[in-house]
Parts: structure tokens; sequence; C-alpha cells
């Protein structure tokens, strides 16, 4: 199949692209218009663009068929668009992966079944959901995002630098890492392995969990005023102790311990463990415990 080639001089304010086996390419050129480029080595799946008012969807569309050809792989959908900010990107991807990097919108929302997604750009509201594969989410500025949510089946997530107002984990299986975290949190694990790593400590954090360990590292001064309930598990915690000698709390514990930045941490876990424990800055400080049945 020739190379086929889509130019659009529209107002654009909202882009969705759409892969079956092709990997998405999203970069930022200097040129005013948007300009996709698609070539596969076979006839299907079949590929088209809809543009409905300043709404722009590229896509792939495969007849499914035990019978018919399966998707070819290491072919591309290139999307080169201007320097504005959109008001939403949407990038769905059955098997192909993404690699998106120096675009930019207020609301930003991916879909993926498998694959390697590479996101190196900022949006101010992420919406992230994957079935398996490996997601890498990076933030190239300065800039604070409103929210930021990852929810993952299998597969490995990363996020780094990426400051939100707030945050949201849902992990079925797999290893999410969250590194440079700010705002008010919310952490729920299935199984797996939740890793936090916060650069400010600034909001409350929720965690739940079924199973699988849940672990986050507070900056120097932090200070926690936790609620431990649930049916089993145990929380491991330095803070307000010496840096790296941790106690092991049950469920029933309440207080406040460490610095005097104080938010609320609560945790309810059928089993597992959950780890808070002092960044390489942080000091101890006094602890205040109350500990149930």
């Amino acid at each position: 199949m020739e190379k086929q080639i889509y130019r659009f001089n529209n107002d654009i304010e909202n882009l969705e692209v759409s892969s079956v086996g092709a990997k998405i390419i999203i970069r930022q050129h200097e040129n005013a218009e948007i300009i996709a480029e698609y070539e596969n080595p076979k006839d299907t799946p079949e590929f088209c663009a809809v543009l409905n008012g300043s709404t722009l969807t590229f896509k792939e569309k495969m007849s499914f068929s035990f019978f018919g050809p399966k998707p070819s792989e290491g072919y591309t959908i290139t999307v080169m668009v201007p320097a504005k900010t959109f008001t939403k990107l949407k990038v769905n991807t059955t098997s192909g992966g993404a690699d998106i990097s120096d675009v930019t919108a207020q609301s930003f929302e991916l879909n993926t079944a498998s694959g390697s997604i590479s996101i190196n750009a900022f949006f101010e509201q992420i919406k992230i959901q994957s079935a398996s594969g490996s997601i890498s989410l990076n933030n190239p500025t300065d800039m604070v995002a409103k929210s930021i949510s990852v929810c993952t089946v299998s597969g490995n997530a990363e996020i780094n630098r990426y400051k939100a107002e707030e945050y949201n984990i849902h992990s079925v299986s797999g290893n999410t890492t969250y590194n440079g975290a700010v705002g008010k949190g919310k952490i729920a694990v299935t199984s797996g392995n939740v890793n936090v790593n916060y650069d400010e400590w600034n909001g409350d954090l929720n965690i739940s969990a079924i199973s699988g360990n849940i672990g986050a590292t507070l900056p120097a001064g932090a200070g926690i005023d936790v609620k431990f309930d649930g049916v089993s598990g145990m929380l491991k915690t330095d803070i307000g102790n010496t840096k790296g000698s941790f106690m092991n709390l049950g469920r029933g514990t309440s207080g406040q311990m460490g610095g005097e930045n104080i938010h609320k941490v609560e945790i309810s876990l059928t089993s597992g463990t959950v780890t808070l424990a002092q960044g390489d800055a942080a000091k101890a400080d006094g602890i205040n415990l109350e500990k149930g049945a």
C-alpha cells in the first residue's frame, strides 16, 4: 500500500488517534496544519480520517475474522501538530504502542491493550487505562497538572517529574512507580506493587488494598495523621522514628507522628503491606500513637 498523507488546516481543538497494529507517533512541528502519514505494507487494516467540527479523528479499522489476515507489525501512524494547546488529545492503541512528545492539551486520555507507551509531554488532566504492556509518563516542564489518573490491569507504569494537584493510581497487578508526587493521592491495589515518592507533602493520602505492596516515601518535615483499618495486613513506618528504624503497626492504629506538616493517611487492607518511609533528607520528630485491637 502506498503512503497516505492527510493535511488539515482547520481550527482543530480535539484530536483522537486510534490504531489496531500501528505504532502511534505524535510530535509538534512549526507548521500551522496537522499532517498525518500512514504507511502500511498490507491492505488491512483500513485507515481513514474523520472531521467533525473542531474534532479530528485518525483511525484504523479492522474487520475481525478467524480467517482474515492479522494486522502487520512495524508500521506507523505519524501525526505532526502545530504549537498550540489542544482542548483534548485522545489515543487508543491495541498492540502497536505509542510515542508522544512535545505536544500539550488541557486533557489527555490513553487507552491501550498492550505495547510500549512513551509520553514526554505536559497535560493539565491525564487519564490512562492499560490492560498490559509498559507505560512511561514524563513531564518535560515545571508546570503542575490538575490531576493524574492511572489504571493498570497488568504490566508496568512509571511516572516521572509529573507534579499534580491530585493523583489516583489503581493497579490490578503489575508494578506502578510515581516519582515527584506533590498533591492529594488515592491508591487502590488488587495485587502487585505501587511505589510513590513525594517531592512535596501537600495533601491527604488514601490507600486501599486486597493484597500486594504499597510504598510511599515522604519529604523532610512530613507528618502523618494515620488511621489504619481493615481485615489484616501490616503498616511499616519510620516516620517519627530514626530513619531506617521501621515499626510494624497493626490494624486499629491511629494517631499523629512525624513533623509539623501533617496530612491524613487513611489505610484499609484486606492483606498486604503498606510502607511509609522518610526520604533521604527527612528528620525524625515526635510520635503520638493510639493502637486499638
